[in-house]
């Protein structure tokens, strides 16, 4: 049996229990608060035009980030979730999102191009994620409780992306992962919480981090 959901313009459907977050109250603040992170231009105040969203799902923030960027490609290592988001791609007339099955390790280093067409002007491009622009790409984190592994963070620092917009479901490990990512050379310039599941001790909470420049002030210091 599938369940459908509507979170902003984006309609999703997935398998009954599979994961997905299951409060439609505060579901799309939480979307709305990861997508202008995402987005927000870079420190040269240029547009953000790749996205990559590991620990992906059904695809919940790369299709709803979608609209906003070039291209988009989210890594989940559960098989049938990519199908679902792949599916929730085609459902909802997205031409820019790819869905890899793998785990959130291969992502960086894959050879597998990532093959799109671009929403308004019709062009398929065929890009590797390791061709990014790292100026203007961001990584989006949604891992499971157990956070990310020191291979991944590894593989992240490397990288370098502009930003990394982190998603956790459990405040310690996100704590001690964004210690990695700090002493990588990003600031955390933001974090708020979000109560899903209210009366519990469970929470989800957001954590913003931009490359490191002198001079800039955080709103988590402030």
């Amino acid at each position: 049996e599938y369940v459908t959901a509507n979170v902003g313009e984006i309609k999703f459907e997935f398998k009954a229990g599979n994961f997905f977050q299951n409060n439609p109250y505060v579901l799309p603040l939480m979307v709305e608060r990861v997508l202008t992170a995402a987005t927000k231009p870079n420190g040269q105040g240029e547009s953000m035009t790749h996205l990559i969203d590991c620990y992906c799902g059904s695809g919940l923030f790369c299709l709803s980030a979608s609209s906003m960027f070039d291209v988009c490609v989210g890594i989940e290592v559960n098989e049938k979730a990519v199908k679902e988001a792949t599916a929730n791609a085609e459902r909802n007339d997205i031409t820019n999102c790819k869905f890899v099955a793998a785990s959130a390790e291969a992502i960086f280093e894959s050879e597998d191009p990532v093959e799109v067409t671009h929403s308004t002007t019709g062009e398929t491009n065929s890009e590797l994620v390791k061709d990014f622009p790292r100026s203007t790409t961001a990584v989006v984190l949604d891992p499971p409780r157990k956070g990310c592994s020191t291979q991944f963070l590894s593989q992240l620092e490397e990288f370098g992306p502009e930003r990394v917009v982190y998603m956790s479901c459990d405040p310690a490990t996100q704590a001690r992962d964004a210690r990695v990512i700090g002493e990588a050379g990003y600031d955390v310039v933001s974090v708020e919480p979000f109560d899903l599941f209210p009366q519990t001790r469970h929470i989800e909470c957001l954590a913003v981090f931009e490359r490191r420049r002198e001079g800039r002030a955080t709103e988590a210091a402030r």
